[in-house]
């Protein structure tokens, strides 16, 4: 049982394909079963005979998808699905020919090959569907000219229509969900690259960027977070971020050796400033909400004595 439903193991289409056929062939297996005993329906020998070729074909593919495994079951489906639409069809071309053709009778047939149409679009199998779709015209124009029966052209109109309706549906549907498919993998493939580069799991690079995310500064220390990163991980983080303390350190000597008047906080919005951040952007940065930040830029503004139109990074780069 584990082979046949472990997700892990199965694709999501194939795996849904599998409900649907576990679904669909036990059932008509049970109810041509029931009428080839004689529990409903006609029992002329052309009906029963259609009959056990249904559960046959069931049967068949019923036990080759257990032998063969859910990877097979593209395969299998297919063949199942247009050979039982066959002898649908073929059941009712029999009845129409020997005058059998009673409006409940052949409604309930007909629906029975629509319902297979129905599984190959839900199935997502567009090919099986059309060539189903096709059978199905055939087979109802057929009847309509062996009995001249104005209702097989009423059932045409009917089930034509929504037996193509339900095709184009499947084929739209397939090509979305493939494309949606294409994006999800290349997402995947981008998460996978990304955690062999800085040879983390999920786990530890969610970590890693809820730290560094987080705008309070003592959230560094959060030690839930800090546990979930492996002992390299945590020695690889630190040394990025002496380094980086290192630069800032050094740009931060640096602008008050030229600005000496200013604080720290206000030295650290000079050196964004420098380098083109916006206002939104040193919110950000630095874990200060913009009015904080647009205030530090005023009080920078008159301790540099500039003037309402003078540029504050013109005059920042100019000092350098």
């Amino acid at each position: 049982m584990h082979k046949y439903f472990d997700r892990t193991k199965v694709g999501r289409l194939d795996y849904f394909r599998q409900l649907l056929f576990l679904t669909f062939v036990p059932l008509s297996i049970f109810l041509f079963g029931l009428h080839l005993v004689g529990s409903y329906g006609l029992t002329i020998k052309p009906a029963l005979a259609c009959s056990a070729c249904y559960i046959l074909v069931a049967s068949v593919a019923l036990i080759a998808y257990l032998f063969q495994g859910p990877k097979k079951l593209k395969r299998i489906m297919p063949v199942c699905l247009v050979l039982l639409m066959v002898i649908q069809s073929v059941r009712l071309l029999v009845l129409a020919s020997i005058g059998l053709h009673a409006p409940m009778l052949t409604t309930v047939n007909i629906t029975v090959c629509y319902m297979i149409v129905l599984l190959c679009s839900i199935s997502l199998l567009s090919r099986t569907s059309f060539v189903c779709t096709c059978i199905n015209f055939t087979t109802i124009f057929l009847c309509r000219d062996l009995t001249h029966n104005p209702m097989y052209g009423q059932l045409l109109i009917i089930y034509g229509f929504m037996s193509v309706a339900t095709t184009v549906f499947g084929f739209v549907a397939g090509t979305l969900l493939r494309e949606q498919q294409m994006e999800l993998d290349d997402y995947a493939h981008t998460i996978d690259q990304v955690l062999h580069v800085f040879n983390m799991n999920k786990t530890e690079l969610l970590a890693l960027l809820k730290l560094a995310k987080a705008k309070d500064a003592d959230a560094v220390y959060d030690m839930e977070l800090m546990e979930q990163l492996d002992h390299k991980t945590l020695r690889n983080i630190i040394k990025v971020a002496n380094h980086i303390e290192h630069l800032q350190a050094s740009r931060r000597k640096d602008m008050h050796e030229r600005f000496p008047m200013l604080s720290p906080v206000e030295l650290d919005v000079c050196r964004l400033v420098e380098q083109g951040r916006t206002l939104r952007d040193i919110s950000n940065i630095l874990g200060k909400s913009v009015s904080n930040v647009s205030t530090v830029r005023g009080n920078i503004r008159k301790k540099l004595g500039l003037a309402q139109d003078d540029d504050l990074r013109s005059a920042l780069l100019d000092n350098k």
